[in-house]
């Protein structure tokens, strides 16, 4: 694994996540080495040449940075920490940038934001209770986690550095009995992989509302996505190929997302899509 400290120009990035405006990354890569991971289309913007989940680049001004950015932060707007990376990956426990930040905004003078400054956090690390001091201080905050799965062998083969699910789950427990607003994003869906019924069954009484998101194929992590399927079971490759180009497939998987969304009493807040003409027949 290479750590490497750079400095960066801007650590509050415009998004186009509803109702915050702003994304926060203080880490470029991630640890967790996802295998079906989005984000690995950041490589593009770096020097490296390792596989993606070999490198972290750690922003050491993240700081002095936010300091300047949030000036020009609007009453209204918020922050989605983090979109390209998960600040709560190991590196996170040395470093600490995450917490760092999260201070600073809950330190933030209340004249500057009349209605606060929201934060939303999306993680896959348990290390987020860490902060929970911080948490508690903040006016608007939400936490999830990611979810995929619920069986931990095959966790390992598609998320090998992530706490374990039975840890998420936990972790969300807490976060809510402590008066944080906690939802879960299940993502992505993988065919024959994600168990749609046990993960909400998991769910219900920790979140107050989950996301859904099919596969995203578009950054060149198909290869590496199917190759671990062939890993937990090579007679489910066949089928998994096909569903994931599939139209038909995934609405039907919206649909069943929808029903037990009404059986468990966990509102859907958001069901992402990335199939197109390019990737269904």
């Amino acid at each position: 694994m290479l750590i490497s400290e750079i400095e960066t120009k801007h650590i509050l990035t415009h998004s186009k996540v509803p109702g915050l405006g702003y994304s926060i990354n203080p880490y470029v890569g991630c640890q967790h080495a996802c295998v079906y991971c989005y984000a690995r289309f950041m490589k593009r913007f770096t020097n490296h040449e390792e596989p993606w989940g070999q490198f972290v680049d750690v922003k050491t001004n993240s700081l002095d940075v936010f300091d300047k950015d949030i000036l020009k932060v609007k009453s209204g707007e918020g922050a989605f920490i983090a979109s390209v990376t998960d600040a709560y990956q190991p590196v996170e426990r040395k470093y600490k940038l995450t917490r760092s930040i999260l201070e600073r905004i809950a330190d933030l003078p209340p004249d500057l934001f009349r209605n606060g400054f929201a934060v939303s956090i999306l993680t896959k690390s348990d290390l987020v209770l860490r902060d929970l001091d911080i948490l508690k201080r903040l006016e608007k905050i939400s936490v999830g986690f990611s979810i995929a799965m619920t069986n931990e062998t095959v966790c390992r083969l598609f998320e090998p550095r992530c706490s374990p699910i039975r840890q998420r789950i936990a972790a969300l427990k807490t976060l809510r009995d402590a008066g944080i607003r906690t939802y879960a994003f299940i993502n992505p869906i993988l065919p024959g992989i994600t168990d749609l019924p046990a993960i909400f069954a998991a769910l219900e009484g920790v979140v107050e509302y989950v996301c859904g998101e099919t596969l995203n194929m578009r950054c060149g992590n198909l290869t590496d996505v199917l190759h671990a399927v062939s890993l937990f079971n090579e007679d489910l490759r066949p089928s998994f190929d096909l569903n994931i180009r599939s139209r038909n497939y995934w609405k039907s998987v919206e649909r069943e997302f929808y029903e037990l969304s009404q059986k468990h009493s966990i509102p859907v807040n958001n069901f992402f899509h990335h199939i197109d003409s390019e990737h269904s027949y």
